[in-house]
């Protein structure tokens, strides 16, 4: 037999067998590695020809079901290392097993439409407002950056955004606490864009400071670990031999009512965690459940109430601020639609506000000029 005929042979075993694999092996809908809904099948109508979606969600599906489509991406991460194509997906692999989102980038319009809304709800409110914004891993875990990388905007882009709200909140500076910090390194996950809780309590004690109150100490919370997170970075990445993280949860054993609330859900319980999240790939969710367009705490304590506009850095801060008021709502404009916090403030008064974004979700969420 010649070899062009091996060849052939080869290749169509390898086509038939790939398609047989598609239609007979059974089409997941999550992907758990990178944390997201993986595409459905497309739905077949005139219209959707026409104008093209059907093609488009075709390709999707398709793509999200290739067989072996998760080892496949792992090897394609480990030769673009190889190849010294280190920022795999906008993930650099650090020193030391760390995965870290490459810099923001330049564009600064979202960012100034998101300040200008802000400022503007938050100057008709009349309420004292605090403004906790938090920089990026790559530009406070400076020592665990490859050798080649890109400069992090971070200390420009949050000065920017201190002046603009200077007079309206007070600014909680978290990027000069963080860079003073002796335990820097365990501000931040190796493999997830999240502050620790460590970090979480480390602004807490900014904001204390900016409000005249005294933190809680850190001798008060049971630290509670939990093996095996993998976070965000790891899921974009491709990387999945990197070693895994320990998330912290810091416990003060105190009951609260917590309501998670979303268009069509409601969740009622008398804790902070939400622990059947432990035994999932996706553990981040064991603070306040994951992402919610808004979440109430009842204290019971001392204290006014607090509205808290926020995206995922609030959920392991929140319980530091439990301490402080007897009543806390947070509010996430990307999924917070059934009114305008304008309206919500009506039907529930706050006597403080606090602004806890990260500072990529400020230079990219649209949903946040939304405000009013």
């Amino acid at each position: 037999m010649k070899r062009e005929h091996i060849f052939l042979g080869a290749f169509a075993l390898v086509m038939i067998g790939t398609q047989a694999a598609f239609w007979l092996l059974p089409h997941d809908t999550v992907s758990e590695k990178e944390k997201r809904v993986l595409s459905k099948p497309p739905r077949v109508s005139l219209s959707r020809i026409v104008d093209g979606r059907f093609m488009e969600q075709t390709d999707a599906y398709l793509t999200d079901h290739f067989p072996a489509r998760e080892p496949l991406i792992g090897v394609n991460a480990a030769l673009r290392q190889a190849e010294g194509l280190n920022a795999v997906n906008t993930i650099y692999r650090g020193k030391a097993d760390w995965l870290i989102p490459a810099p923001l980038a330049d564009d600064t319009e979202v960012l100034h439409r998101n300040l200008s809304a802000l400022t503007a709800f938050l100057q008709e409110t009349g309420k004292p407002v605090s403004a906790l914004v938090v920089p990026t891993t790559g530009a406070i875990e400076q020592d665990f950056l490859p050798r080649l990388h890109k400069n992090y905007p971070d200390a420009v882009l949050l000065e920017e955004i201190r002046k603009v709200l200077e007079g309206t909140a007070k600014w909680c500076d978290v990027r000069t606490a963080f860079e003073a910090d002796p335990e820097r390194e365990k501000l931040f996950y190796r493999t997830d864009h999240h502050w620790t809780t460590q970090g979480a309590y480390r602004a807490y004690e900014q904001f204390c400071a900016v409000s005249d109150r005294t933190p809680t100490p850190k001798s008060a919370y049971k630290i509670i670990e939990v093996p095996d997170f993998y976070g965000t970075s790891y899921a974009k990445s491709g990387l999945w031999a990197t070693k895994p993280d320990t998330l912290e949860v810091w416990d003060t054993g105190k009951s609260y009512a917590v309501t998670v609330q979303d268009e069509n859900r409601k969740v009622q319980q008398d804790s902070l965690f939400f622990w059947e999240h432990r035994e999932k790939a996706d553990k981040y969710p064991i603070f306040l459940d994951g992402n919610h367009g808004r979440v109430t705490i009842e204290t019971g304590n001392k204290g006014g109430r607090l509205l808290v506009l926020r995206d995922s850095f609030a959920h392991c801060l929140a319980p530091f601020l439990t301490e402080h008021f007897a009543r806390i709502d947070l509010i996430d404009l990307r999924y917070f639609k059934a009114q305008t916090v304008t309206e919500y403030l009506a039907q529930n008064p706050a006597d403080e506000i606090l602004l806890c974004y990260g500072l990529d979700s400020l230079m990219t969420d649209r949903s946040i000029a939304q405000v009013k």
